[in-house]
């Protein structure tokens, strides 16, 4: 093989890595938006609007808590505001034997919150067992899931129930998370920017995917509702159970929702490599409910498969396909026995590689400005990679014990 036929057969491999990548993120999201479009013209984002006379459910919320004192006081204020009425809340919420002040702020607002419980768990549980365990305790018809950093708006539980109302096919439905605003200048330095703009996106698929279909990929951990019917007993050691939920409740022909006017906020850490550890978590809990999800073939499940595949799989796999580009393109260039070319390519794709992942240590503040959301894309997919490590060296013993994102960057 000549080094033209090497470098050919190296394009054709990133024009498919490129297309596979194109799909989960650009073309998969477009096309919904367009059927959304002409399929569902009449329907926005409030679709699911309160109404006047709403009998409301009664409802049990639920959070575990590890170590959450920076946030917990204004988790409880949010909670406390929420305009529900308070005879038809219970507030459950379990300590995974934190060591800080969060037990004590829990008996403090306790004394004045009628609705809220709470206890110490006898040992480490991790969130899946904690939730499990707070179900158990309630009676509730519906279940909200939250997580203590997670601040509500005041109409944001009547946004979440009202979809509940409004169809009895609905089972679970997602709430808006945005991202709280941090110091100007520690923006310039933090995540928070590409994360929120990223989440916007997600979010406005996920709204389509709920009101074409009624099989929202994915509700947000830290703001759900999901029928006390459907819930199902999270395997012990799961990182992601919203997801696990998620599928559990569409493999069972039920519909899932996106509320868009349900907001919630959540702090998005400065410290990067904090970020970059949830997101390893996050990508180790994907990998699991991956291998749990068994699709039963009928039409609609067909269609939720579809969906999966093109929302998630395709993303969670795409680091994979870059890698395997890169490793074609070496084969080619070897057996081509052009090694001047070889080396060359290594040295440019190391030098390309090091800006991307450090682009404001390699270059000027305005450039590295410019590289910042590659840079950002780059790390969630390394993260992809090693969570699916994670998941495969762990998958036996996993606990699902996990330390808290550092909180409160303000």
């Amino acid at each position: 093989m000549d080094l033209n036929d090497a470098l050919f057969l190296i394009q054709v491999a990133l024009v498919a890595a490129l297309m596979a990548g194109s799909i989960p993120y650009l073309l998969f999201p477009s096309l919904v938006r367009v059927f959304h479009f002409f399929l569902q013209p009449s329907r926005t984002a409030n679709a699911f609007t309160i109404p006047d006379d709403a009998d409301w459910p009664e409802v049990d919320l639920v959070f575990a808590a590890y170590n959450e004192e920076a946030v917990l006081r204004d988790k409880l204020e949010s909670l406390k505001n929420l305009d529900y009425p308070k005879e038809r809340l219970k507030i459950w919420v379990g300590s995974d034997l934190s060591t800080d002040g969060t037990e004590q702020i829990l008996a403090s607002y306790a004394t004045e919150m009628t609705n809220l419980h709470w206890e110490r768990m006898s040992t480490r549980s991790g969130k899946s067992r904690i939730i499990n365990h707070l179900v158990a305790k309630g009676s509730n018809s519906i279940i909200v899931g939250t997580d203590a950093n997670i601040l509500f708006h005041t109409m944001a539980l009547k946004h979440l129930i009202a979809p509940f109302l409004s169809n009895p096919k609905v089972a679970m439905v997602g709430g808006e998370l945005a991202y709280r605003e941090t110091p100007t200048e520690e923006n310039a330095k933090s995540i928070a920017r590409e994360e929120r703009s990223y989440l916007q996106w997600e979010n406005r698929t996920k709204v389509c995917e709920g009101e074409l279909w009624g099989a929202t990929m994915g509700v947000e951990g830290g703001c759900y509702a999901i029928k006390r019917s459907a819930f199902v007993t999270i395997p012990n050691g799961t990182y992601m159970e919203d997801f696990f939920l998620t599928m559990q409740v569409l493999h069972s022909g039920e519909y899932v929702q996106h509320a868009a006017l349900s907001t919630c906020t959540e702090d998005v850490s400065n410290n990067a490599k904090m970020e970059y550890r949830r997101k390893v978590r996050i990508s180790h809990g994907n990998w699991q409910n991956l291998m749990r999800y068994k699709p039963t073939w009928s039409l609609r499940s067909f269609g939720i498969f579809l969906t999966f595949f093109c929302h998630k799989v395709l993303r969670w796999l795409f680091p994979f396909f870059v890698v395997g580009c890169m490793v074609w393109g070496s084969i080619q260039l070897y057996i081509s026995d052009d090694f001047n070319v070889l080396i060359a390519n290594y040295l440019a794709l190391g030098a390309v590689t090091a800006i991307i992942l450090q682009p404001r240590a390699l270059l000027p503040a305005l450039l590295a400005k410019k590289i910042k959301p590659i840079s950002y894309f780059a790390w969630m997919n390394l993260a992809l990679i090693e969570g699916f490590y994670t998941y495969l060296t762990t998958w036996s013993t996993s606990s699902g014990i996990w330390e808290p994102t550092q909180r409160n960057n303000q």
